[in-house]
Order: C-alpha cells, then structure tokens, then sequence
C-alpha cells in the first residue's frame, strides 16, 4: 500500500522496520483514527518470521514519550552540571541551525580538530562520516567498539566478514562464550531466539553456553559452565590442546585445501618465501622438496607437520607453528587460569570433535558442500579485555581445528550490510585481510591526531574510551589543541564511555554542545541546542544491518504523520553541512557511504533530501525500477541466503583463508618499526599470528585486595540502557531480581557476610559506586554482576531504582588497559567490597 492510500484510512495495518536495537527486525503496526495502538512482527518476513522482541513491541512507548523532544530548545541556564536544570525554552528551525552552524563555522575555519563528534546511529551508518567530512578525526563514544572493537576486525581478516554466527539451520553441538544469540543480544534478537529455538526443539540441537553469569541463554542451555571473566581464551585453547595432542581430532583436508595451514614458517615466524618470485612455500612430501604454495601437487601431499630445512633454512609448516605454539596449553594449567576443572575441558574438546562429523558432506540444492554440524560462538563477553584480539583468535582457532569455516553446521560469516562477506584476492592465494569495513584505517603518524588515538591502532576500530584521558592530559602524547564543541546523534558519551568522572571534566570544558535526538539523556543535558529527530515510526530509511541468514534491505517507513516538529537527523545534518560550508564533502561521503552508483551521484553543492537520498541508494542496488516509491509499496526485499550465498565465499573464488594470521604479525611489525623510528615507545607485543595465553594480562594481575571480578550484562529487555526509559520496559525489569541490584553469589555473600537488600560501596582501582545486593547462585563465586538497566543517573525518568550503579565509572580507561592489537577496552574490572548500610 502507498503511502498516501494508509494514511487516508481510519483503520489500517503499516509495515515498517523497528529500531528498538542496533540491528532491525521487519513490523507491522497496527494504526487507528491515526494513533499506533499495537506493534507485532511482521510473519511475511523471511528475517524475523513475524517475531519481535520486547522491545519493539514497547516502540509504542517512544513514540507518544511525554518528554519527547518536540521541537528545538535552546539552553537559557549557562550552568552545566549532573542535575542542573537547563531550562529549556523552545525556539525554531531557524533559530537552532543558525546559531549551530555558527558556532560550528566558526571552529572549522580555525582548526576542525577542536570538534568532538558522537554520531552513533546504528541504523544511519551511512552518517556516521559527519565529522569526516567537517574534518574532524575524532570518535567520542565507546557505542560500537564495547562490544566489538576485537570481533569485527578478527572476523574481516578471517573471511571477509563484520559479525559471525553459528548455522542455526544444520549445527547440531553449538558453543557460545560470551554472547547472547539466540536468547538476549546481538544478531537480530527476535529473528535469533525463533531460530535457536526451532533448532533446539526440531532437531535436538545440543547448546553449551560458556560464561560468568547465569544468562537467559544459560538458564536454557543443556550445559552452563562458569568461567572468570577474561579468561575464555585459556578455556578455548585448553579445548584445542586436547583435540591436537590428546584426541588427534583435526581437518587435515580442510586445512590442506582452504588454509594457509601448509605454508612454510621460518623461526622468526615469517613465511619462508621463494627468493626468486617472492611466492610463499609449501613442503611437498612426494618429492621430499619445498615448492611454490601454487604448484601443482596431490593435496595428501602437502606437508601440516614436521620440521624442514630449505636452503639451510629451518622451516615448519604453519599447522605444526601453531602446534607447538600451545604446547604447554594443558586442560590442566588452563584451568588454573580460567577455574573450569580440566576434566570439564577434555570432556567439552571430545563432545565438540565428535559432533563435528570431520570429513563428512552435505548436499544443498544440488551441490555437495563439507557438513561440520558443531561451532563455538562468541562476542563481547569472550573478547572484551586487553588481549581481545587474542581472544577472537582462539575462538576462530577452535573452528578452524575442525574445518567449519563457512560451510553447513559451522561458523558463519555475516556482511555488515548486502554486500555480504567482502572477498578480494590477496597474496599467495589467501582472501585479502579485511580489517576495516566501517572506515578507511587511520595512516599512521608520529604524533596522534584524534584524541581516538586510532593512527596508532592500524587493525583497530577507534578506542573512543581513550579520548577523555587524552583531553585532559594533552602534553603525554602531544597534543598541541583543545577541544571546544560536541555534536552528538543518537549518542550518549556520558554514559558510554569509561571512567565517568574524567569524561564529566571534558563536558565542562566544552564551549558548545548540540545533540540530535527524540528523548533527553546524561549527555544532551549539557547540550546548548537539542534538534529534534523523527521517531523511527515517523521517517523513511533503508536498513541492512549484520542480518544472519538473509539479505536485501528492510524498508522503515512513516506509519503515521510526524507529531511534532522534527526533522530527519539526515535531513538535519545535510542542511548544517550546507550552512557551515562543507557541503560537496558531505555530499562526497554519502556516495561512498549509501552505495550510489556513478549516474545516481551527488551534485557536490546541492542539498538532497533523506528521501531523495534513500530513492537513490535504492536504485543503486536494486536498479531504476526499484526505488523509493517501489519500496513504498512492496515493503521489504529481505530474502533468505541460498546455499552458494551462505557456505564457502572464499573458497568460491579459488581463495584460502587464514588459520596462521601473518598478517597480523606483519602489521604488529610494521608499527613497532614506526614508533621506534619516531622513537616512540609502543606495545606491540599481541600483535601475534597465534593465540596464545599472556600472564601479562592486566586484570589478573591486581593488587589483591580488590579480590573479586566485576562486569556489566544486558537482557533482551534493554538495549544501551536508553529502553529503561520506556514504561513497559520498566515495568518488566523491575520484577526481576537480577536488574533490581548488584549480583553476588550465595556462598560469597555468606563469607562476607553480605544479605539481600545491603547497601555495598564498590571499589576499583580506578572509580567507586554503591550498589544493592542480589544474593544469589547465577554469578561466579568470584564476580559481581551489574545489569546494565540500574546504569542511568539521568533527571529524566530513567526507572525506579532505590540505587543506581552505574558501572563504566569502575572501568579504567588508559593504553595500559586497551588491547594493543584492535584498540578494544578492558570491559571487566576487580573491586572490593564493603557492606554500608
């Protein structure tokens, strides 16, 4: 139905898409004498299957919000302050963009640098480059890199991905460390929790869930094994261990025909490459010789172990490196670390090799594909922490022993949007390393630029948590600028980012600070203007965002007239772009960024709208008769993956993939060589290309008396906190005790003697809160846990809490406690605790 038809009606059911997460499930709202009165899931959709989560179905919420914003503000109070009322008055269109492009024209003709950007709308990636475009460098928020920053940049160098998953449609043994697929979190929640459930109940898949809290996911699983945070690694490689020295459990084939598991490895741990035409080399057991990896040869005959010596050379292939890399990986010393008994890892390592099926087929639509029905799944639990990038290594190590990269049963690949997997040829063979799928990587130079420090992170995605620190102390790395204005979209740096009271001191700093939003937050109320966005129920945007098992864009659309008046945060920027002055660069990004094709480009001085925009991008991709208008009437173009989509990219095209990561050495290399040049003192040292464990990592290693383990969780009830202002969602988490305070195991509590109810003063090195105590038996003796729903301090209704604990004050936030490798943030911290009423 068009547009214009719906809305004529009194009584009428709209499609649309939801954004109550990052991702985005399809809709239907139910809309009569122009009120939205129900929001359910759309069953046409072959995503999410007619399913939606909590917190879509409470989108109604935000929508009629009462403290929506409804039209501009400005601040008549010059006090800034936690609680300090602003004193909103509102003012119009006009006024509120005059006077923000003002202040911001003004920064950018005398240095750019000194704006702070915080664009976070997962939904508008393609807005994300803002500041870019301004010539800002700068990432002031942690959204995006908290949970990802080691996973999205592992996954690209393994196979061209941005996410990942296990099949749901044929793994049959599914691990999961730390995440919520399937039942709180992540890959498209509603369509995740049908999925896992049709695999569990239909076909008896078995589900083990590896984590320190008692998750939705754990309570439903077959098995919950406890583990200290930061430690699934030692977990993960004591599993490997025992499948290579104890079961001799591997895909020998899959390793021989899709990995560079055969390439000849020096002592140093770099290829050993053939001097005359630099191609890497391989041990050809038939000939007893080394050869070109792309010498025609039996595939048995391509060498995985022994030791070698080529032109006096000692060499071993990269399968033995990596075997003798964990050779002292024991179950035994690996449970020392990670408190899981070694007899569980052994008996975990031979359920997950045996449901492998290793050497077995599958044939989909005709075509025989490799079937390893068993896979590990992980996110930002297992990998959040110094080290990170290691961790995201063991966990794709664990798939690689048994050949389930990318083929039915395994683990998946997953496109940040309809690109899918992002497959090029790189060097000897192997899929170019795709470390970067968001933004270009920052060049290195000698002195930093961003406050991100990201020119020093070539794998990473922008460390956000570091900029407050560097803020405040410019002169350790040289900073030769202050920052003087904010813009935020969608954002709320005061929340997200790590050590609260450092970043409060960078709020106070500032000379001018605009927010684009619906509702207010910690951080907008420190904001000078608040432009208002349109609900997701009122605009029009095209959006494929990490969807697991399909492709193609859902269609969100206006299901009602706009209420009040806002305005299209696109539409918003646009017209700033223009006003300020840097329109043809703005104009520039969004060509790269909405996928235009070459006759559908941007004038480079003319402003577009959001829907001229979106008609465009949408005959970009699907050709000129499929756009705006097709979408406003058919809806979506989400369709599920076949087969040749879904299994096997790289393979494809003839391209192998990594199981030794060089690559990652190779840039580790690369920097360190740099920052000695500019005579820097750097840590390069995770920069390896197998995954070991380091005593070094720094949250083991705390002074004793902050004996216990703290760390943050969200439920499917919450997103980034921002749904615990809505009175539905409220009103389910306030009946569950694990949101109602600070989680704390039965048998700890009683040896500390803390009770339900007790107020507690938590203490980390770096920051104190006080908390309620939730006794119970859902959390590792040695942990607390802290929902994220009891974060908020905002004045806007932000839940009934008797306390609120917000935990990201705890947390450091320095190089020291950033992981070298992809820049991500240590997101589980060790405190002490004291009973105070």
């Amino acid at each position: 139905m068009k547009q214009n038809e719906m809305v004529a009606q009194k009584d009428y059911w709209a499609k649309s898409a939801c954004k109550m997460c990052i991702h985005t499930c399809a809709i239907r709202a139910h809309v009569v004498d122009g009120v939205v009165v129900k929001i359910e899931g759309d069953p046409d959709n072959p995503g999410n299957r007619g399913k939606l989560c909590p917190k879509g179905q409470s989108g109604i919420n935000r929508l009629y919000d009462p403290h929506r914003v409804k039209t501009p503000l400005k601040r008549t109070n010059p006090e800034k302050g936690v609680g300090v009322d602003p004193m909103w008055v509102p003012i119009s269109w006009e006024e509120a963009l005059s006077t923000t492009a003002e202040k911001l024209k003004a920064i950018r003709e005398d240095d750019p640098r000194k704006l702070l950007v915080s664009i976070n709308d997962f939904h508008r990636i393609h807005i994300w480059g803002w500041g870019a475009a301004f010539g800002s460098p700068h990432y002031f928020s942690t959204v995006g890199q908290y949970c990802g920053a080691a996973y999205h940049p592992t996954n690209g160098i393994l196979d061209g991905a941005f996410a990942a998953i296990n099949d749901y449609d044929h793994c049959k043994y599914w691990i999961q460390i730390g995440a919520g697929d399937g039942f709180s979190a992540h890959l498209h929640l509603a369509s995740s929790i049908k999925r896992m459930a049709d695999a569990r109940v239909n076909r008896g898949m078995k589900l083990v869930v590896v984590e320190p809290r008692m998750s939705a996911g754990a309570a439903k699983a077959d098995e919950w094994i406890a583990t200290r945070p930061g430690t699934d690694r030692a977990f993960v490689l004591g599993m490997v261990y025992t499948m290579l020295y104890e079961l001799n459990v591997y895909d020998a084939w899959f390793m021989r025909k899709h990995t560079n598991g055969i390439h000849l490895i020096q002592k140093d741990g770099n290829m050993l490459r053939n001097p005359e035409n630099n191609k890497a080399m391989v041990w050809d057991t038939a000939t007893g010789q080394a050869r070109d990896s792309d010498a025609e040869m039996d595939i048995q005959d391509m060498a995985l172990e022994g030791s070698y010596q080529v032109n006096g050379v000692e060499c071993r292939p990269a399968f033995q490196v990596i075997k003798d890399s964990l050779a002292d990986h024991t179950p035994e010393r690996m449970s020392e670390i990670c408190s899981v008994s070694a007899a569980t890892i052994r008996r975990i390592a031979k359920e997950y090799s045996d449901a492998a099926s290793i050497g077995s087929d599958i044939t989909l639509d005709g075509k025989e594909y490799p079937y390893r029905p068993a896979a590990v799944n992980y996110y930002r639990g297992a990998i959040g922490h110094v080290d990170g990038g290691l961790d995201a290594l063991a966990m794709k190590l664990v798939n690689l022993i048994v050949g389930n990269i990318d083929v039915p049963g395994g683990h998946l690949g997953v496109g940040l949007n309809h690109q899918q997997l992002i497959i090029e040829e790189g060097q000897d063979g192997m899929m170019k390393p795709q470390p970067h799928l968001l933004h270009p990587p920052g060049a290195f130079i000698t002195k930093p630029d961003s406050f991100q420090m990201i020119e020093w992170y070539p794998i990473g995605i922008d460390p956000g948590h570091l900029c407050a620190a560097n803020i405040m102390d410019p002169d350790h790395f040289g900073y030769d600028y202050q920052p003087e204005a904010l813009i935020i979209e969608h954002s709320n740096p005061m929340w997200n980012l790590s050590q609260t009271p450092k970043v409060k001191e960078v709020f106070k700093k500032l000379k001018f600070i605009v927010a684009i939003d619906i509702v207010l937050n910690e951080s907008s109320d420190w904001a000078d203007i608040i432009l208002p966005d349109l609900s997701y129920l009122e605009s029009d945007l095209l959006i494929c965002i990490e969807s697991p098992m399909v492709t193609g864009y859902f269609y969100r659309r206006p299901v009602i007239k706009p209420l009040y008046d806002s305005r299209d945060a696109t539409d918003i920027l646009s017209d700033l772009a223009e006003r300020i002055g840097f329109l043809p660069n703005w104009n520039g990004l969004l060509n790269h960024t909405c996928f235009l094709a070459p006759e559908y480009h941007l004038e480079p001085d003319k402003v577009y709208s959001n829907l001229e925009l979106t008609d465009r991008m949408a005959k970009s991709i699907y050709g000129p008769d499929q756009g705006l208008e097709w979408f406003q009437e058919h809806g979506h173009a989400t369709r599920l993956l076949r087969p040749d989509e879904l299994y096997m990219s790289a393979a494809q095209k003839g391209l192998r993939i990594p199981i030794y990561f060089n690559f990652i050495k190779e840039v580790g290399e690369d920097l360190d060589k740099k920052m000695k040049a500019a005579g820097r003192e750097w840590d390069t040292s995770s920069y390896l290309p197998v995954p070991i464990w380091r005593d070094s990592h720094p949250l083991h290693n705390v002074d004793p008396e902050y004996d216990m383990y703290a760390f943050a969780f969200k439920e499917a009830q919450s997103n980034f906190s921002e749904s615990t202002t809505m009175p539905w969602i409220e009103e389910v988490i306030s009946c569950q005790p694990i949101h109602l305070g600070v989680m704390i195991n039965g048998k700890t509590a009683k040896a500390k003697g803390i009770k339900t109810g007790d107020v507690l003063k938590i203490e980390s090195p770096f920051g104190v809160v006080e908390g309620l105590a939730r006794v119970t038996e859902e959390v590792h003796p040695e942990c607390i846990a802290i929902s994220n729903t009891i974060s908020r301090w905002s004045r806007h209704p932000v839940g009934k809490r008797k306390i609120n604990t917000h935990f990201n004050q705890l947390l450091p936030a320095d190089v020291k406690w950033t992981d070298g490798m992809t820049g991500h943030l240590e997101t589980a911290t060790r405190v002490k605790l004291t009973v105070i009423a």
